[in-house]
């Protein structure tokens, strides 16, 4: 256990300075590779959903039908996965409405970058940099929370997790350094601005190891387990399908959503989970 504990501490830390690293991805010429960035979120989709259905929900179900019988077991993880769902999805609203009230709007920040110099283009290329950050590091915390059980629980498929989540959080590291770049001229220190969000996953992390891994039973860790689909699922399909579909390299994303689940097929076949 304590050596899983730290190996999900470092997976997590990993995965979330995979954001910094977008941050610095964003000047070099590799970010206009947008093919390759389409087929990695397709990638991390794919993965995803296929270990929530096809392995997290599987596995509480089982355990559920057992102890209480199948109807009770298909209505307790049928309400936790949706509930979860609009959960994620009520926070989302929550950054949205924020992030209107502060005068940023996510659609003209490229129109914005593209526009000729001036004081109040910077000014608000500066706040929208700034309200991203915030806004990726509150969505951060319960990627942070999903790396860190699933390691704990199995280190191989915290590894997968922590790979499609750190793909993930590359273009997010981007998005915040965009703006401030034509705001700031100041690449380092953009770079340490990337670390707000990219702090949010270890601090995800410790949230789940203080709340969740104290006093632990098999109930609470399948209960844990549908939480995590939730959370997978809906990062699927409502941030990281749709980000690429914007690239317009629909068949890279396809090929990047098979090749995940086929991936992830194999090793659940080959390991047995």
């Amino acid at each position: 256990m304590d050596d899983n504990l730290i190996f999900a501490f470092i997976l997590t830390f990993l995965a979330g300075m995979s954001t910094a690293l977008g941050g610095a991805v964003a000047f070099t010429k590799y970010a206009k590779k947008e093919s390759l960035l389409a087929f990695g979120l397709g990638l991390a989709a794919g993965a995803m959903i296929f270990i929530s259905f096809f392995d997290l929900i599987v596995r509480a179900m089982e355990f559920f039908t057992e102890e209480e019988g199948s109807s009770m077991a298909f209505m307790r993880v049928s309400f936790s996965f949706v509930g979860g769902m609009i959960l994620l999805a009520l926070l989302g609203v929550l950054i949205e409405t924020v992030s209107d009230k502060l005068g940023v709007n996510k659609s003209e920040i490229d129109k914005l970058a593209k526009g000729k110099g001036s004081v109040e283009k910077e000014k608000k290329l500066y706040r929208a940099g700034m309200v991203t950050a915030v806004a990726l590091a509150v969505h951060n915390v319960p990627e942070g929370l999903v790396t860190f059980l699933t390691t704990m629980q199995d280190p191989q498929m915290g590894i997968g997790i922590a790979i499609a989540i750190g793909l993930h959080n590359v273009p997010e590291g981007m998005a915040v350094a965009m703006p401030l770049y034509h705001s700031l001229q100041n690449k380092r220190k953009i770079i340490w601005l990337t670390l707000i969000p990219a702090a949010a996953e270890p601090f995800g992390a410790l949230m789940a190891y203080l709340v969740f891994f104290r006093n632990l039973d098999m109930y609470a860790i399948e209960m844990v387990n549908v939480f995590l689909a939730s959370i997978m699922v809906y990062i699927s399909l409502f941030e990281l399908l749709p980000t690429a579909f914007q690239l317009k390299y629909d068949s890279y994303t396809k090929w990047g959503l098979l090749v995940g689940t086929v991936v992830i097929a194999i090793t659940l076949a080959i390991t047995g989970n």
